[in-house]
Parts: C-alpha cells; structure tokens; sequence
C-alpha cells in the first residue's frame, strides 16, 4: 500500500463523488455530490475532475486519483477495459489505465460476465464496490446486491468475482415515472411511503406479468386505491419487488447474509423487499466501499 494519501472518485452517469484519503484509510475531506457524466461533455472531463479536486492536490507530489465507474465508459472520459470474471482485486490492478489530460489519474477497469448460454452481462464500478464490501465485512465468500440504476446481484468465491446479474430497476422506474402515462397521476417527488411500498411488493409477488403490475400503480390510483402522493412508493415496490424475486434463486443454503451496498436512500426500501422474501442480508454503505474497494486494490 502507498504511503500518500489518495483520491478515490465515484463517478457515474448522474453523480460525482470523491473523498481525499490517508494511505491507512483515515477520510480527511469529502465531495458528496456533482456534476455526472451526462451532464459534461467529454472534452470537459479532465478540466471538471481537476477543478474539483485542486484543493486536494495542492501538494507535492499530489495524491494520485483514482476513478471507478461510468467514466471509463466508451461515452466516459478514457475507455477501460471490461475483461472477463472470474476477477481478484489484483486483476483489476493490473489494468488500470491512465486517465488523458490529468496528471497521475487512473480508471479501474470494469467487468463482465459471459454465461453459460452465450449471455453477456456488465457492470462498471460495482465491481470495486463489491471488493470494498468484502473487505469491510472480512468475507471471502458473499452474495451481494447493490441497487441503483443497474442493479446488480453478485456472488463472490474466495475473494474473488465470479458472477452477476443486471436488473434495470431504477432506470425503469425513472423512465415510467418521467415518460409513461403513469406521469399523469403519480407524485415522483413525495417522500418515500412504506405502506404504499409493501403494497407494491404484494402486488409484484401476486402477480404473474410486470407489465400488468406495472399498470396497476394507474388504475389503483384513477380509482382511489391509491394516492397520487403515494403512487412512486408503489411502483417502487412493483419493481423492486420483482428484482428481488428474480434473484432470491441465486442465494443458497449456507450463504450467510447478503451483502447490500447502497446508499442511505435506498437501504430502507431494500431492507423491507428482502424481509419480504425471508432473506437475511446486512448494510455496507456504497461510499464506504468503493474507498475500501480501491484500497484494497492498490494493495493487491
């Protein structure tokens, strides 16, 4: 491990995020929040990255940076490799690539997955995050969920990626809340209703089509069943609800508790969704991770 403090970014598609750390992993600084992918055009990444951290560099030599995520997606900043699990931290390491226009500042590389039945599934900064997880939680062998946008299902097998699983749960329910009728009755910006939730879980757990369930968060609410207030608590439920009955199969016997790396906002509804199903699971919070995740990867 190096003894200079380091710079470890989660950026993705929406979000920009990044801690100033001592080499044994004491935080010193950090930037919650910013300006993500979409938002930037690429010719403007180095320059952002670099505003945004100058604070943090302004010593010699500055602290390296290290980026996971969507910025080394081909629409991204520098493309990195995805190559193939099963992957350790020190496969990662050995492909990291230099990030163009910025001193010093590197992008881990991804992964995929290549199935059995020719199926090809990928994900981008998960993969540290899950590294991190491992490490916070001393566990070799795991199976994880970390919600988002893409959520993903993964299983570890001594220290080391094996396989995982995409499920498009927030971009679907970003696309119905903004661009579907279900825009007409339901309020996207109402707190989060826990009733409402665990009806839409119910639903989805009933039900034997998504897109039938899906529906429901109108006709429900057109006929007083439900609150417009409360109707996006309810979608949420559907989708998520879904999500993890297609997963619950991948958790075995003996599995011990899976693994949910996530954010403040989403430990809540997870937590209730796998109570639903019987799955007994514990909380890393994604930030944490992706620090350890890189740490560990440095290290390896």
């Amino acid at each position: 491990m190096s003894e200079r403090r380091l710079i470890v970014v989660d950026w993705g598609t929406t979000s920009f995020r990044a801690r100033l750390i001592e080499a044994d992993g004491t935080i010193v600084d950090e930037i919650t929040s910013g300006r993500g992918m979409r938002d930037l055009e690429r010719s403007a990444f180095a320059a952002y990255c670099a505003e945004r951290t100058a604070a943090w560099r302004d010593e010699t030599p500055p602290p390296p940076i290290y980026m996971a995520g969507m910025v080394g997606a081909p629409q991204g900043w520098t493309p990195a490799p995805q190559p193939p699990l099963p992957l350790g931290p020190a496969d990662l390491a050995r492909l990291v690539v230099p990030a163009d226009g910025l001193a010093d500042a590197w992008i881990v590389p991804g992964a995929r997955f290549e199935a059995p039945d020719g199926t090809v599934d990928v994900m981008r900064g998960e993969e540290v995050q899950i590294f991190g997880a491992l490490a916070l939680t001393s566990r070799e062998d795991a199976v994880l969920c970390l919600p988002g946008t893409h959520s993903k299902w993964a299983r570890a097998r001594g220290g080391r990626l094996e396989s995982f699983t995409t499920f498009m749960t927030g971009e679907v329910y970003q696309v119905m809340l903004d661009h579907s009728i279900l825009a007409k009755t339901a309020e996207a910006g109402a707190p989060f209703d826990e009733a409402a939730f665990t009806a839409g879980l119910e639903a989805s757990a009933a039900s034997v089509s998504l897109l039938h369930t899906l529906f429901l968060t109108r006709s429900l609410t057109l006929w007083d069943r439900l609150e417009a207030r409360t109707s996006a608590s309810f979608l949420s439920g559907v989708l998520i609800g879904e999500e993890v009955r297609a997963a619950r199969g991948v958790v075995e016997a003996g599995d011990g508790p899976v693994l949910v790396v996530a954010g403040e906002a989403l430990r809540r509804p997870y937590d209730i969704a796998l109570g639903h199903v019987g799955l007994s699971h514990a909380f890393v919070p994604a930030m944490d991770a992706s620090l350890h995740g890189i740490r560990a990867l440095i290290g390896a």
